[in-house]
């Protein structure tokens, strides 16, 4: 299905996961407010046989990442929902965001190699690299994940993602992880329909197999993960936590060290904290 006056990278890319039956079905639109919502709106109505099913969108006006933030997009960029058949209340279920990172991560170095991606927990798709405007390496934000579900629908999922391909995003709150694309780090051109057919796949794939592979999810993210050993500041709805980053649970939670006692946080924003310096006089 598709609305308004569609590309045909996105068109073409969808026609190839259905033919391919990655995807049961595909909505494909020119501009709307949030795949996201788009998912969710239709998520109670729609039939088993229509999954998985994708919503891609050329160009989003209004779309919703983590703790309130927006995430705009355009033809520079792939933003995308997946409604996928899952038992949100599975032991799974606290990784899967974990499980969408290494996806996306495996699927874009298979399209980009020699390339590699990071992951910061909870959402967020990085990379360490320098820009092309010759600034020092450092971690850079290519883009997030949304998991998004319905309180009365039990075996359905909508998971978001948002990736800056072509053109770095100008975002004002980018905490301490500043946005770039993944063409600034590789230094060429990248693919929007050869990406979109690579992650979907991956993801495809990640999650009906997540069950039985969530120790083989975890010690992936974990070899991703850029937090581990950090000193961290945790920002929540109404307070912030500092403390040594001991790495990700088994059960996908993030563990903090704050004085002397191991605690574990479900959600929350991460932002990296400089150690102290101490003079040597």
């Amino acid at each position: 299905m598709c609305r308004g006056d569609v590309s045909p990278t996105l068109r073409s890319a969808a026609e190839e996961l259905i033919a391919e039956e990655v995807l049961a079905s595909a909505v494909c639109s020119a501009a709307t407010a949030s795949t996201n919502n788009d998912a969710l709106e239709e998520l109670g109505r729609i039939t088993a046989e229509a999954l998985p099913r994708l919503h891609v969108t050329d160009r989003q006006t209004a779309g919703r990442g983590r703790q309130g933030n927006r995430w705009q997009s355009d033809t520079d960029s792939l933003t995308f929902s997946l409604i996928v058949p899952f038992e949100v209340r599975s032991p799974a279920g606290g990784v899967v965001s974990l499980a969408v990172g290494v996806a996306v991560a495996e699927a874009v170095e298979f399209v980009y190699a020699p390339c590699r991606l990071v992951l910061k927990w909870p959402n967020d798709i990085c990379m360490n690299a320098a820009s092309r405007t010759g600034s020092p390496a450092q971690l850079h934000k290519l883009g997030g994940i949304l998991i998004e579900s319905s309180a009365s629908i039990e075996n359905r999922l909508v998971v978001g993602i948002g990736l800056n391909l072509n053109r770095s995003p100008e975002i004002a709150d980018t905490a301490s992880t500043p946005p770039a694309s993944l063409a600034d780090l590789l230094g060429r051109t990248v693919d929007r329909r050869e990406t979109l057919v690579s992650v979907v796949n991956r993801v495809v794939e990640s999650l009906a197999a997540l069950d039985a592979e969530m120790t083989d999810v975890i010690k992936q993210y974990r070899s991703r993960c850029v937090l581990q050993g950090k000193h961290l500041s945790l920002k929540q709805a109404d307070r912030t936590i500092s403390g040594h980053c001991g790495g990700i649970a088994d059960d996908g939670a993030l563990e903090l060290v704050v004085d002397g006692v191991t605690q574990r946080f479900r959600s929350g924003q991460v932002q990296q904290i400089r150690p102290r310096m101490v003079s040597s006089e």
